[in-house]
């Protein structure tokens, strides 16, 4: 996933990819689905649970106009700080509170701006700038809160407590290079000594774009951020990361947060 990169002139963003690797991710993610035969998650239809319980993180931009988000085709004239942006990056957020906090891949916050992009089920569409509250500065750590109101019909999910060895996972990525959705399957876990740090290894096809998107169970819960897609070599099955949070510490950071912001109104 470290090709997020989007391209653009005289700040008018237009991408549009065909072929190649975005065709052959598709007919992966599409297998994987098709496999798992997931048609549901927490009882909810898969594709309206995604749109749901994630948003675009359009990122390295803090103002746009004229946004078009569709797959493999984003337009847009972006500005970052009152300049027209060049560049912008393209990923994923989960929010995880109603009062308008979300998870994502820290490295998705290099440039330290980012719009969250939520279309809603009636065709409205909502972007707003995403405040960053926090992000992980410790090895392994690629994991960041970020603020930005939650738009009509987004729903907070709940995070898993522990880690789920063996259990099928649903991804939802970002949906702007390649399809939002793959399955796959938990096939490690691992973590630091202390606890402070846990990782999920996932079979589930992931690519650009699905950086700091969501593996959730097929109960709804989130089992981690996925981080880093695996690459497959010589029919070997990919293996992918994902980041399970640490909610004690997430939630003391949105509390500590959300008591400084209404203090200060």
């Amino acid at each position: 996933m470290s090709e997020r990169v989007l391209r653009s002139v005289v700040g008018v963003v237009f991408v549009v990819l065909v072929g190649g690797c975005a065709s052959i991710m598709d007919a992966r993610k599409g297998a994987s689905m098709e496999r798992a035969q997931v048609r549901d998650v927490a009882g909810v239809e898969v594709a309206t649970f995604a749109r749901t319980r994630t948003a675009v993180l359009l990122t390295g931009t803090d103002e746009v106009s004229d946004l078009q988000v569709v797959k493999r085709n984003v337009k847009g004239k972006f500005q970052l700080n009152g300049k027209v942006c060049r560049t912008i990056g393209g990923c994923a957020a989960v929010p995880i509170d109603v009062r308008g906090y979300w998870l994502t891949a820290r490295h998705c916050l290099d440039l330290d701006a980012a719009l969250v992009y939520q279309p809603g089920a009636d065709g409205t569409e909502q972007t707003v700038q995403a405040r960053i509250v926090w992000k992980g500065d410790g090895p392994g750590q690629d994991i960041a809160l970020l603020y930005a109101p939650l738009g009509q019909g987004v729903v907070p999910v709940a995070v898993a407590d522990e880690a789920r060895s063996g259990a099928r996972v649903v991804c939802v990525g970002s949906g702007i290079k390649t399809d939002r959705l793959s399955a796959g399957r938990v096939i490690g876990v691992g973590g630091t000594t202390d606890d402070s740090l846990v990782w999920l290894v996932h079979d589930a096809p992931l690519t650009a774009g699905d950086s700091g998107g969501a593996a959730f169970y097929e109960d709804g819960m989130l089992a981690g951020i996925n981080v880093e897609a695996g690459t497959a070599q010589m029919g070997k099955v990919a293996r992918a990361t994902a980041i399970q949070p640490d909610m004690e510490a997430i939630i003391r950071l949105i509390e500590e947060d959300w008591s400084r912001q209404t203090s200060s109104n």
